[in-house]
């Protein structure tokens, strides 16, 4: 594989699709997901899902109207299961409600705690998540630490679906793409080339065995004689 140095991240990192390959933390990662989030109120999401030997998370481009300063985010998310989240208070066990709070638009917690954090409730959204599969209401439920670094994002989906993420913000910058290389190629075309000589070598070899087998057994029939 070759990684490209361009720059241009605004450019290259919206575009990638299922199939694709990018590098970030010294690892290769596969695109092995994509789909897109909006919102009545200009609120967007596109979400990438990638994956690397066992490991998985979401990459995300958020573009929030609500923060014109910061228009475009890059976020880094991974689901942790839902028993990872509690109260403000540990042995809060808010997990067993979380998804009836959310449909029935009751007011979110002030603050929650998970992976040793305390998070403090900023923002509702609702709107519809569109993939491969259809498109479905999502409501989300965000949270922030006290410095703004990690983000818990809730999300209720119909049927009692419930999603827990946890998230931290990264730099564009610290992702390249990932492209095939003509020297992995030509490696492909070389080794089957050579496989293929091998064969035919052996096949011809099996034939001149056998001909020498026959042609000896001729002659011992006529010396018998």
């Amino acid at each position: 594989m070759k990684y490209t140095t361009d720059t241009d991240y605004i450019s290259f990192l919206p575009r990638l699709r299922a199939g694709d390959y990018l590098t970030y933390g010294g690892l290769q990662w596969a695109v092995n997901d994509f789909s897109t989030y909006d919102d009545a109120n200009g609120y967007e999401m596109m979400e990438w899902l990638i994956e690397s030997h066992n490991s998985s998370y979401y990459l995300l481009r958020e573009v929030d109207p609500d923060n014109p300063e910061t228009n475009i985010n890059w976020y880094l998310s991974e689901e942790i299961g839902i028993n990872r989240i509690s109260g403000e208070h540990v042995g809060d066990n808010v997990q067993f409600s979380l998804w009836e709070t959310i449909q029935s638009q009751q007011q979110p917690y002030p603050k929650l705690r998970a992976l040793g954090r305390l998070y403090y409730f900023e923002s509702e959204t609702k709107g519809i998540y569109k993939s491969e599969n259809g498109d479905q209401p999502r409501t989300t439920w965000d949270y922030w630490d006290e410095d703004h670094l990690w983000n818990l994002a809730i999300e209720a989906w119909q049927d009692r679906e419930l999603h827990v993420y946890s998230t931290k913000k990264v730099s564009p910058e610290d992702f390249a793409i990932a492209e095939k290389s003509s020297n992995s190629e030509s490696l492909v075309s070389l080794t089957y080339s050579k496989s293929n000589t091998i064969k035919k070598d052996r096949t011809w070899e099996w034939i001149c065995a056998w001909g020498l087998v026959i042609v000896g057994f001729i002659l011992m029939m006529s010396g018998g004689r």
